[in-house]
């Protein structure tokens, strides 16, 4: 198989193997990205120089000590709200034009660890509407040019389902690491909340925010998640029988799934229990109110706002959440905050008596591409409500939570599901995606390759 099409995993071993040398690898990664970026727009900004400076000290790296390095010469890309050193941190906007000092520590612990960073993906302002579009335009479906791949972490989804790089970073604060994998046929972890840093940031819209990879492996998620986070430490291997449940009741009251997706739930549900795990359809409590999400929301772009050198290019709708989040009562936030506490002691309650949760992702399948980013904010807001209304309320419980490809449509558009686990069970919600993703057929799976 060519190098470019490889996992993360994979590549590592072959350049270290001496299969190519690093830079050589990285001009082919350039020339695809130039191949194919112009149709799809992953990209918002390319590191090219520094990446090849980076290629040229790996090559130098002796090779008894490239084995200390997981990720060796592996290109990544990195979303936009991220640090990267020399890059401007752009948060989708055109409000700010100093780069970075330094490197966030999620992409320090990359570079640490032997990746290349290639460059930053397009992210719609602030992140605030799980679709990926701006002045530059929009960030194409791999399946379907006209369809959204979701967001906001869209770009980074797009540049690993096409092949541009084998993984990527992206944020969630809502669904937008879930979405994008759901609806480009990736895998994408929202993982437990505090596990991994956002420093120098000290928060992501307060606690609904995270960091989390996206790769077409469920081993490479599993990688990155370990060299981002804290290193998965040896525990008591996964039970040959787990507690699994499964719903297609969204925490937004209102709305269903497409029969399509939930079919797909329903058949994650029999793969398992022909695993032999203990599994159950059922209902549950979600007792979440829109308006503690939001306060979050709100005064985290707010904040973000404010850290802008040039707030007079922000967009209409940016503007207008600011005016929106000093509106809010003072008490608000503080209400949010132990909204979200009661929420997390609630699920902690759940989780003693289930391993895994299994939902849909999304209500829908990938819709043609709405463009947002010259549109108010009750605009936005209404046209993404749907979408969020299975994932955002996990990010105010703060359990992991995947998406996990599951097959194609009859109009050959990804299938997904969520899997949910307890606080600190990353590593376990990614176990059962690897358990249901290795069931599949390469046709069942999507792949195109």
């Amino acid at each position: 198989m060519d190098l470019l099409d490889l996992s993360a995993r994979q590549l590592a071993d072959a350049l270290r193997r001496g299969e190519s040398t690093v830079e050589a690898h990285l001009a082919r990664v350039f020339d695809r990205i130039d191949r194919l970026d112009s149709y799809y727009q992953a990209f918002s900004h390319l590191r090219t120089e520094d990446a090849r400076v980076d290629a040229a000290r790996l090559d130098a790296v002796p090779s008894h000590e490239r084995g200390h390095l997981p990720l060796f010469g592996v290109p990544v890309a990195i979303k936009e709200e991220m640090a990267v050193a020399g890059m401007i941190t752009t948060l989708g906007t055109r409000a700010n034009t100093t780069p970075a000092p330094e490197d966030s520590e999620v992409v320090a612990r990359l570079k640490r660890a032997g990746a290349v960073i290639v460059g930053k993906t397009h992210m719609p302002e602030f992140g605030q509407v799980p679709f990926t579009d701006g002045p530059w335009g929009a960030t194409r479906n791999p399946f379907d040019g006209e369809r959204s791949p979701g967001g906001s972490s869209g770009g980074s989804a797009v540049a690993v389902a096409t092949g541009m790089v084998p993984v990527a970073l992206g944020g969630d604060g809502g669904g937008s690491v879930r979405i994008p994998a759901a609806w480009t046929g990736l895998v994408g972890i929202k993982p437990t909340r505090g596990l991994v840093p956002t420093a120098p940031l000290p928060d992501l819209w307060f606690k609904l925010g995270t960091y989390g990879p996206l790769a077409r492996d469920v081993d490479d998620v599993a990688l990155l998640l370990d060299l981002i986070g804290p290193p998965s430490t040896p525990t008591s291997p996964t039970p040959d029988r787990l507690r699994v449940g499964w719903t297609l009741q969204a925490s937004v009251p209102g709305f269903t799934p497409d029969p399509e997706l939930a079919q797909a739930v329903e058949h994650a549900a029999r793969l398992l229990a022909t695993a032999g795990h203990d599994v159950h359809r059922g209902t549950l409590r979600y007792g979440a109110s829109p308006t503690a999400f939001l306060a979050q929301c709100w005064l985290g772009i707010d904040a973000e706002v404010k850290r802008m050198e040039h707030p007079e290019l922000l967009e209409q709708r940016s503007g207008q959440v600011e005016g929106l989040a000093r509106r809010l009562p003072r008490f608000a936030l503080q209400r949010s905050l132990r909204t979200t506490d009661r929420i997390e002691a609630a699920m902690r309650r759940v989780f003693q008596h289930l391993d895994v949760l299994v939902t849909p992702v999304t209500p829908q399948l990938p819709p043609t591409t709405p463009i947002l980013h010259d549109k108010d904010t009750l605009t936005s807001q209404r046209t993404s409500t749907s979408v969020v209304s299975y994932t955002s309320f996990w990010n105010m419980a703060g359990n992991p939570a995947a998406s996990v490809p599951l097959g194609l449509s009859t109009e050959g558009l990804p299938l997904a599901v969520q899997i949910i686990g307890a606080h600190g069970r990353d590593h376990l919600v990614l176990d059962v995606a690897r358990q249901l993703v290795t069931t599949l057929t390469p046709v069942d799976r999507g792949v195109r390759r």
